[in-house]
């Protein structure tokens, strides 16, 4: 190949003149010579870059210049043709070339384009990201790239200038230079970004999983940037009563840090690893390398920490853990004082002022304060009998024996599981001590060499589970005194690993959701592993939902088989679960959902419980849909703190119950309706009761524990508390509800304090006198204290139903008996012989008081109301007030008949009554039907035969809701709100119809005497009626279910479905309408008469509407006085419970429907003659006739009807059978 070198260098140089004029032309306007600013143009902008050097006149150019060759140059010998030319090279008087190089060579490949940079050049660090690199970077560069840049090349490796021996800065103007000033266009920064989080240990402790489960070498976020390592630094959480800040694997505690805060391990290399404090100017731990130490920090060494436990002989106070209580700061200002003092004059080491007060915990009282001192070697001997003696005589009792060196948390550092070892070391001051004391719980472990092994240093728990949780401690002396490590370990509980069920599903096209939860110690994982767009965790719940989407092709399949596995840390499987979801063709079964698949009908399944409960529950196939029968799942949250509760220690009391109380009140509606979750809060405050024993309970701790109660104890809660009451399995959790709250009473501070809650009331007072109070429903009254007596009085308003009925006699049923006032419990720190109750009654209606105590060991230990010990000093026929003496205190109350005697005869004459009223109902609308055409042929009659068909069959309704809801609800038992409320509903809907059908009867009697001739037409009358007969009950059935049930009053609470009477007195809502009518009735009646009498009943209506007329008087005359006394009575049996009220009552009420029957049909000679025309009843005697003024009578019928005939006879002469145009017709009137 033939080269040209002239006019290669020829091209060359042309090109990079045309670039030196480009720039020189573009720069022309400015004066460089004088400028004292450095300017620079990228290349990446104009293919130039521009330098001015500060205060030279010279100025250096930088010129790019892209040559396209044929590929039959090759690049070695373009190389050697510019290695043969001589710089500078001349282009104007003040212009050189100093140097040429070949920065990049692109060359076409198989798969694209590739441009390599030459030697000393790369591409920056943008380039080598956006295009992408062929090869890797290094140093946030590279050497290829997979395409051509747009108007970018390479740049030079290093900043240095190649400057031959000729470049002089005094002889050149201008200088043209390849090279690249700086090392790279995007040089790489490196930043440190810290992140707070503000989460629980749990979630701390997954990060901290995901983060050593993961790899960040590197993460790209973008194409200029990447994570290059993610470290959790620093871990602060609450240690004690204060914090402590850890820092990550290698990383520290600068030496000023550890000394300002207080280091809570060992120092090494002027760092710590753990400080006593939360750092108020947002340090963190820095890493180990670059961590220096600083001349200021040499004047601490060498200084060390200590923590010292004092115990104080005196019980514990909740006060203590209350910093801004009076005792705390009393305590702590003393302690503080004498520490200084004294170790100042004994200990040489200790650093004046260097004590500070870390907690007060219980354990008699355990003072934990720490000191800083310069030697690791002391005799705290001598300096503790002065420091035990000058406590002492400030009346905080101290024994010189009775201090120890403590560390905290300091043997043992990872999760452990169930089933797994517990490797315990004891980090001892000195390696050379081997004489160690293993302990828990305060008790020296022995050693067996099967579940506790000892080796060297190290005590190994074997095979651990629940069993193995306490407060492990190692102890050594050291410095003359006992040298203490402790721990509290808590073994993790089980996975409780909760899978949807196995089920049958229809085959269609529809995604479902599969669930699988876990406690929050564990990974759970799928077996086959979905998709990730198919998996969501939740890490509230620690649920994972992986949504399968079923398809018609899965319909040919085997069944699918999924797995849910939950694994520790190690990747250890704990447990595993499988279910199988089966596909079906077939469309119709009688239970169908996607949560419990296909079922037959009364079919049970034992079905996991939801995600953010566990345990399991019980469903079953009842009318097309699944019913919930058995409801064993307790709320993840609430399992969660009974875990914790196992390991409770009374440090932590305070803190625990807070969290208890703000989880049931967060979750009350959850909770109240369960008994499984009203179980789990009742442990938890049995839990806080037997630890709280070993300390005094301050108002705070009591107040929460309160609170708790209430929110249980409502009576939202009533239902449930039932179902408890009287399953054997859980019968005995009211009597354990109570006693954790008389053991908290008991544990009370000697202050006096008033606490008050929305049903409870407490009140804790000393008196050396005698003792009266407590509110107004309830007065207690003892008298003769001789000594200084601590009393405390809870009283419960809202505890009937929470403590069962239940004695000796009738054990779990609450028919014959009900608790009828407050419970109140009684704490007294001495002996009490004579104590006086006076209780308000909460049902009037209640008789035979009995005064009660709650027995804890009655019925086998699952507790029942007991006399023994109290007597009744009022009559026993008292209902308003109740007073008791008892000689003892515990928790006291009355119990009070539901019924005065057996029953059973109400029962009988209610049924009976019933029955009979429902048969003469349905035999009204019979004869009604019979006779309708022929008895309605006027609009008066019309209009009284329709009020008696809707009186019949609104009373008939109403019968039949009696009779459901007689059936949905026991006595004794609590009325269930919805069924009972529907029945209740329909039954005063239809009892006020019928009474508004009694008063339109009344109105039409009213009408027609009054008003003769100008009548209104039948249609209006018929929409009047329908109006005001049914649509006044639905207003007033309506407004009464709105106006009482948002206060759960609408129903009463046991025995039977009907209105309320003790809450709301929603009952008046059917007395006053009903009355009301009753009396509006008399008065029309009243006035009809007036009429009748004073103008004769033949001048005021039509001659055919008479009977009728009288007909509707005698109607109402009878059954309005009837109606109106069977509810009169009604009221009686809300407010008395003598039994003779509730037997007339019985009787009125039941036998309504054969009233309407006799007094409105039977009794009227008109239908019976109708009737027996209609049926074909002739008259047996030959030899009577039948006679009237103007021709032949209706038919006699049977002797029952001639009974009722000779009551009240009509001689009526109609051919037309009584048509209203019969103006000749004669009526005489005869009322025998």
């Amino acid at each position: 190949m033939a080269f040209q070198w002239g006019k290669f260098k020829y091209l060359l140089v042309l090109a990079t003149v045309f670039f030196i004029l480009l720039i020189l032309m573009e720069d022309k306007h400015e004066e460089h010579t004088d400028s004292n600013v450095t300017e620079e143009n990228s290349y990446t902008k104009k293919l130039n870059r521009l330098r001015k050097s500060v205060g030279a006149s010279p100025v250096q150019y930088v010129a790019v210049a892209e040559l396209t060759v044929p590929l039959s140059f090759s690049q070695d010998y373009i190389k050697g043709l510019i290695n043969q030319m001589t710089v500078p090279i001349s282009l104007q008087n003040s212009t050189d070339i100093i140097d040429i190089n070949i920065t990049a060579v692109c060359h076409q490949t198989q798969t694209g384009q590739q441009c390599i940079c030459q030697n000393q050049y790369v591409w920056a660090n943008n380039i080598c990201l956006t295009y992408p690199a062929c090869n890797y970077l290094y140093a946030g560069a590279c050497d290829c790239i997979s395409a051509k840049p747009t108007g970018q090349m390479c740049i030079p490796r290093s900043g240095k200038i190649n400057c031959s021996n000729s470049c002089n800065d005094s002889d050149l103007k201008k200088i043209m230079l390849i090279h690249a000033l700086f090392f790279t266009e995007l040089p790489t920064f490196t930043f440190t970004i810290r992140i707070d989080v503000n989460a629980d240990a749990t979630l701390i402790n997954l990060y901290k999983s995901y983060l050593h489960n993961s790899v960040y070498a590197p993460y790209p976020l973008s194409t200029i940037m990447e994570v290059s390592k993610v470290d959790l630094t620093t871990e602060c959480q609450l240690n004690s009563g204060g914090y402590q800040c850890k820092c990550g694997d290698q990383y520290s505690w600068p030496c000023d840090t550890c000394f300002s805060y207080g280091y809570c391990d060992n120092i090494t290399n002027a760092t710590c690893g753990c400080i006593n404090g939360f750092p108020k100017d947002g340090q963190f731990c820095q890493p180990r390398t670059e961590l220096t130490t600083p001349f200021n920090c040499l004047h601490f060494f060498p200084v060390i920490r200590r923590t010292i436990s004092m115990t104080i002989n005196e019980e514990f106070n909740s006060a203590l853990t209350d910093k801004t209580s009076e005792k705390y700061n009393l305590y702590s200002k003393i302690i503080k004082s004498s520490v200084n003092s004294v170790y100042e004059n004994t200990l040489t080491s200790y650093k004046p002022n260097s004590v500070e007060i870390i907690q007060f915990r219980p354990g008699s009282v355990i003072a934990d304060f720490q000191i800083a001192t310069s030697s690791k070697t002391l005799n705290f001997s001598k300096a503790n009998e002065n420091l035990a003696s000058t406590l002492t005589d400030q009346k905080i009792l101290v024994s010189a024996d009775s201090f120890a060196e403590t560390v905290d948390n300091g043997i043992y550092k990872e999760r452990i599981y169930p089933g797994k070892n517990m490797n315990l070391t004891c980090n001892t001051p000195d390696p050379s001590i081997t004489e160690i004391t293993w302990s828990k719980n305060g008790q020296n472990i022995k050693v067996d060499g099967v579940k506790y092994q000892i080796k060297d240093k190290n005590l190994t728990v074997t095979n651990t589970n629940d069993n193995d949780n306490g407060k492990y401690a190692c102890k050594v002396t050291f410095n003359s005194i006992p040298y203490i490590n402790f721990q509290t370990r808590s073994i993790e509980p089980a996975p409780r690993l909760t899978t949807t069920d196995s089920i049958i599903l229809k085959c269609t096209d529809t995604p479902i959701n599969l669930k699988c939860c876990a406690h929050s110690s564990y990974n759970v994982l799928w077996s086959p592993k979905p998709a990730n767009e198919q998996l969501v965790t939740a890490q509230s719940t620690n649920c994972s939902t992986f949504t399968y989407n079923v398809s018609l092709v899965d319909c040919s399949n085997s069944d699918k088989t999924f797995t849910c596995e939950a694994r520790d840390d190690a990747d250890t499987i704990y447990e595993s679960k499988s279910f199988t979801i089966t596909l079906t063709s077939k469309k119709d079964f009688p239970c169908f959902s996607t949560q419990y698949g296909a079922g037959q009908l009364d079919e049970r399944k034992a079905v996991a419980c939801d995600g953010n409960s566990v345990g399991n529950k019980t469903v079953q196939c009842t009318n097309s849909d699944w019913k919930t029968v058995e409801d064993n799942c307790v709320l993840r949250v609430l399992q969660g703190l009974v875990d914790q509760a196992v390991n409770l220690q009374a440090e932590d009391v305070p803190t625990f119950i807070k969290e208890v109380l703000n989880t049931t009140t967060n979750n009350a509606g959850e909770i109240r309706n369960s008994t499984a979750n009203i179980v789990a809060v009742v442990s938890l405050l049995n839990s806080t009761a037997i630890v709280s024993q070993s300390f005094k309970v301050d108002q705070s701790i009591m107040e929460t524990f309160l609170k708790t109660v209430d929110v249980i104890g409502s009576v939202s809660a009533n239902q449930t508390w039932l179902k408890l009451n009287t399953r054997n399995t859980t019968q005995q959790t009211s009597s354990l509800l109570l006693k954790s709250t008389e053991e908290m009473g008991k544990a009370l501070t000697n202050e006096n304090f008033s606490i008050t809650t929305d049903i409870i009331q407490l009140n804790r007072t000393s008196t050396n006198g005698s003792f009266s109070g407590i509110n107004s429903t309830t007065q207690i009254v003892i008298p003769d204290i001789t000594a200084n007596t601590s009393i405390t009085t809870i009283v419960f308003s809202s505890f009937s139903t929470v403590m069962p009925a239940r004695n000796i006699t009738y054990n779990g049923s609450q028919e014959k008996t009900s608790i009828n006032a407050d419970v109140v419990a009684v704490i007294v720190n001495k002996t009490i012989q004579n104590i006086s109750f006076t209780f308000n009654t909460k049902n009037k209606s209640l008789l035979n008081p009995q005064c009660v105590f709650w027995n804890f060991s009655l019925l086998d230990g699952i507790g029942g109301w007991d006399s023994t010990g109290c007597e009744l000093k009022t009559d026993v026929n008292s209902t308003d007030q109740v007073t008791c003496e008892c000689n003892h205190t515990t928790s006291f109350s009355i119990l009070m008949s539901t019924f005065p005697v057996d029953n059973i005869i109400l029962d009988y004459i209610t049924y009976i009554g019933v029955g009979i009223s429902i048969i003469c109902l349905i035999l009204s609308l019979i004869i009604e039907g019979i006779i309708w055409k022929s008895m309605t042929r006027n609009d008066t009659s019309y209009m009284r035969h329709v009020s008696i068909v809707n009186i019949a069959l609104s009373l008939l309704i109403a019968d039949v809701c009696f009779l459901i809801g007689a059936g949905i609800v026991e006595k004794g038992e609590l009325a269930p709100v919805g069924p009972c409320s529907t029945a209740t509903f329909f039954m005063h809907f239809f009892y006020l119809a019928l009474f508004f059908w009694m008063l339109l009867s009344a109105l039409l009697l009213l009408y027609r005497t009054v008003v003769v001739f100008a009548g209104m037409s039948k249609t209006k009358m018929m929409i009047i009626a329908f109006t005001v007969g049914y649509g006044a009950p639905l207003f007033i059935a309506v407004i009464t279910v709105a106006a009482t049930a948002g206060q759960q009053g609408y129903i009463v609470e046991r025995n039977a479905c009907w209105l309320n009477w003790d809450k709301t007195r929603a009952f008046l809502a059917f007395v006053i309408p009903a009355l009301t009518i009753v009396v509006i009735n008399l008065v029309v009646l009243i006035v009809v008469l007036w009429k009748m009498l004073r103008r004769g009943v033949g001048a005021t209506t039509q001659p055919d509407e008479k009977h009728t007329i009288v007909v509707i008087a005698r109607c109402v005359a009878i059954l309005t006085p009837l109606f109106g006394l069977t509810w009169g009575f009604g009221i009686g049996t809300m407010v008395s419970g003598l039994l003779g009220i509730h037997i007339v009552f019985a009787i009125l009420n039941s036998l309504q429907g054969f009233f309407i029957l006799v007094f409105a049909i039977l009794l009227d000679i008109k239908i019976r003659e109708e009737l027996a025309g209609k049926l074909r009843i002739r008259n047996l005697s030959s030899n009577r006739t039948r006679t009237t003024s103007a021709g032949p009578s209706s038919s006699s019928g049977t002797g029952f009807m001639e009974m009722f005939r000779r009551r009240n006879i009509y001689h009526v002469a109609d051919n037309s059978r009584f048509t209203a145009d019969s103006s000749q017709n004669s009526y005489s009137f005869i009322n025998t």
